[in-house]
């Protein structure tokens, strides 16, 4: 986390109002360094860094080919590098509010106090996670609606995060599709299969890229889903077999149940996203900069005497790669036979 800045406070250090500040400002803190699954699910996936401008352009270059042979006496093969796809991320303001009544503070009502604070962190944390779960579970489209802020979800190649056509820098590079309709099916297969696609991604320069997927994210409302996955990533034996065969996925998955991501009981075909965390941390996929901590401001409305507490923070997110990640289940997309 990114942690709290306290600015200065207005009217609050008379006798009647500067035990409760300081008070809320203990539990704010003391709930900004609790563990919780918002924090642990965004950690699990995206890249959290720290940016000091208006905006994080994220640049590329294509690679050289392979060495040629060439007869004797014969020439170098000429190669050249040039820039590749680049992705601009831009930060958003984001604030929210609450009031401790001057009665409250009067009466003494330290646990309604308490309950209030503990849910502005807890609104700031899951804030976070909402906006990339609304970003990258909408990444089938190229924009996304959360709050009433449209997001872009494209990737740093302009079409969006989940996409059948994906192009290439280089002349003569196929496009890529890294959206799937398959559903997850009743053991390993079709995750290994898609895994295995994902392995095989190239860059933008037609490179295939061999990073090794070891991430699952799945919704909170797919419970059969996770229990099948559970049981794939922990079992000594394959499961799904009557066959006595060596588990081959077992400790190499990270499964990432998101709290925030849910499909509704009418969705049957839950959607399922696989990650490279490797790719992700050196292609800079899922991206997340904080750029202003949450800030919170403090002061006493002379007109009712209550105690108001305001927070801000300033954030970006975008995706700069696709290689990293593929979805499966989805509406639309590549179907494998």
């Amino acid at each position: 986390m990114a942690g709290i800045i306290f600015s200065e406070n207005s009217g609050v250090n008379d006798g009647l109002f500067k035990d409760t500040d300081l008070a809320i400002r203990s539990w704010l803190l003391d709930y900004d360094t609790e563990k919780n699954d918002y924090d642990d699910t965004l950690k699990a996936m995206a890249n959290i860094g720290k940016s000091k401008q208006f905006g994080e352009k994220l640049g590329s270059v294509t690679e050289f080919g392979d060495f040629e042979i060439v007869p004797e006496g014969g020439n170098a093969i000429q190669d050249e590098i040039q820039e590749g796809f680049d992705k601009l991320i831009i930060h958003e303001q984001a604030l929210k509010k609450f009031t401790i009544t001057a009665n409250m503070v009067e009466d003494k009502k330290i646990e309604d106090m308490k309950i209030k604070a503990e849910g502005f962190m807890r609104s700031y944390k899951r804030s976070r996670l909402a906006e990339f779960t609304a970003l990258i579970t909408g990444a089938t489209e190229g924009t996304v609606k959360w709050g009433n802020k449209v997001i872009d979800t494209t990737s740093n190649d302009g079409v969006s995060l989940f996409n059948t056509s994906h192009p290439g820098k280089k002349s003569g590079v196929a496009n890529q599709s890294n959206r799937f309709t398959n559903e997850f099916g009743a053991d390993d297969t079709m995750l290994y299969r898609l895994a295995n696609i994902g392995k095989n991604f190239k860059n933008q320069s037609g490179q295939p890229m061999g990073y090794t997927f070891d991430t699952i994210m799945i919704p909170a409302d797919a419970p059969a889903l996770e229990r099948l996955i559970q049981k794939i990533i922990g079992s000594d034996q394959q499961v799904g077999s009557s066959f006595n065969d060596v588990n081959v996925s077992k400790g190499k998955w990270k499964l990432v149940v998101n709290p925030l991501w849910t499909t509704g009981d009418a969705v049957t075909k839950k959607p399922y996203i696989l990650m490279s965390s490797q790719a992700n941390k050196e292609l800079r996929g899922n991206m997340v900069y904080d750029r202003t901590p949450l800030t919170v401001r403090d002061w006493v409305d002379n007109d009712n005497y209550n105690l108001n507490f305001s927070g801000r923070y300033r954030i970006g997110m975008g995706f700069n790669s696709w290689q990293h990640i593929l979805i499966g289940g989805a509406a639309t997309g590549t179907s494998l036979s």
